[in-house]
């Protein structure tokens, strides 16, 4: 059989790494379209002075497993779950919207986390996005994190969509009948914000150069953070002792190292747990999201 092709991107992902870094594929259902990945859980450095996660690490650690199921061969030929790998070998993945709900466990102290276990599902298919689920679980099958991310093809040249090739569609279409597109709308800012300036640095970075997924999280925690010692949020910090219990974010552009963004930050005058941050770059909005704490 032939060898799958790799994107250049996901070349510096060695698969000797793959085979060493700590994490084992226990798993995998290619009829269910399943896979499942033991890992290691959070190190103290996951911690913030609270004692609370942090949750951009958090959402890394539940995207780490998913990489690695996308990109571990499941035999010589070098294929992987979802044949993501020949799938991406002609073209990017943009991230477009994502949900990622926590639990109370995750925040229990008292819950063995030292080693976890990651389901990865294939989800929703469209014409040129499509979607996958996350659960990321203790030892004892208690849930910490889920998530879903749904991903946009984007043709490495033009980079406009691209649509899905035909074979893939046909491949996971009756799995991914089971699934919805997860779609966010654009909500408008609010006049009265607090607001906070950041410049990307090289380590907010990924593999494409671009700011991270969980980076536009941390500028808007922070920017809550800023905005709380200033004056404003009154309800952040009680808030933020309960614990936060989702993010739903909306990624309507890109940065790269260098760029400077304007954050805007405030609570939501209708739910009282909500708090809610867009994101500027050149004055045009890239990423939106909302933070749902527990009551």
């Amino acid at each position: 059989m032939a060898s799958v092709t790799r994107n250049a991107g996901y070349k510096r992902i060695s698969r000797h790494f793959l085979k060493t870094c700590g994490f084992k594929l226990l798993s995998v259902d290619e009829t269910a379209v399943e896979a499942l990945v033991r890992h290691p859980g959070p190190s103290i450095a996951d911690y913030d002075v609270h004692g609370q996660p942090k949750i951009w690490n958090m959402m890394n650690l539940v995207v780490s497993g998913r990489m690695f199921v996308h990109h571990y061969p499941l035999d010589e030929t070098g294929r992987t779950f979802r044949d993501f790998e020949k799938l991406t070998s002609d073209r990017l993945t943009f991230l477009v919207t994502s949900e990622v709900c926590f639990t109370k466990a995750l925040y229990d102290p008292d819950i063995p986390k030292g080693s976890l276990l990651t389901t990865v599902k294939g989800g929703y298919i469209g014409n040129t996005s499509f979607n996958s689920h996350s659960l990321m679980k203790t030892e004892s099958d208690e849930l910490l994190v889920s998530n879903i991310n749904q991903v946009v093809s984007i043709d490495m040249e033009t980079r406009r969509p691209k649509p899905l090739p035909d074979w893939w569609k046909r491949k996971y279409e009756e799995s991914a009948k089971r699934f919805q597109p997860y779609k966010l709308e654009k909500f408008p800012r609010a006049e009265s914000t607090s607001i906070y300036h950041v410049k990307v640095a090289w380590s907010d970075t990924d593999m494409n150069n671009h700011a991270t997924w969980s980076a536009y999280v941390r500028y808007a925690k922070d920017a809550a953070h800023h905005a709380f010692r200033t004056g404003s949020l009154s309800k952040f910090e009680e808030n933020l002792e309960n614990g936060i219990s989702k993010i739903q974010s909306h990624y309507l552009g890109e940065c790269l190292e260098g760029d400077e963004l304007t954050v805007y930050i405030w609570e939501d005058v209708q739910e009282n747990y909500h708090l809610r941050c867009h994101i500027d770059k050149d004055k045009e909005c890239i990423f939106q999201t909302i933070f749902s704490f527990f009551s």
